[in-house]
């Protein structure tokens, strides 16, 4: 069984590159970064925590036959990952963190952006 860690760090990550297109599509059509960005976060660490709903339902105490059933590869494929990889918390932890620091630099390079574009003068981008 693969650590809660490694679910969650997997379904970070898809949601932060299926979400990625549609933002950056918004965000250049609208130029509201604040509500861009927060669309991609919220986005991304929903469907982290999608992913480890099994592993929710098993801490509440939820059978582990309804947990690592084959109706929980909805939960992005929770037991196939479970039957690939044993343990996975320090991927799941490098993971993770891999993830978070990518949405730290994308936070930082829009706020500079945002920066240079309200300090540079009316007319010129």
């Amino acid at each position: 069984m693969a650590h809660t860690a490694l679910h969650f760090s997997i379904g970070l990550a898809a949601g932060a590159l299926l979400s990625a297109p549609p933002v950056v599509r918004k965000f250049r059509r609208t130029g509201q970064s604040a509500m861009a960005l927060g669309i991609w976060l919220g986005a991304a660490y929903a469907l982290g925590i999608f992913a480890s709903v099994p592993n929710i339902l098993r801490w509440m105490g939820v059978p582990e036959l309804a947990c690592s059933g084959w109706w929980m590869n909805v939960c992005l494929f929770h037991p196939l990952i479970d039957d690939l990889e044993s343990g996975g918390m320090l991927v799941g932890e490098l993971l993770f963190a891999a993830c978070f620091g990518l949405q730290y630099l994308v936070l930082l390079i829009t706020l500079r952006w945002v920066r240079r574009r309200s300090l540079s003068p009316a007319g010129t981008s």
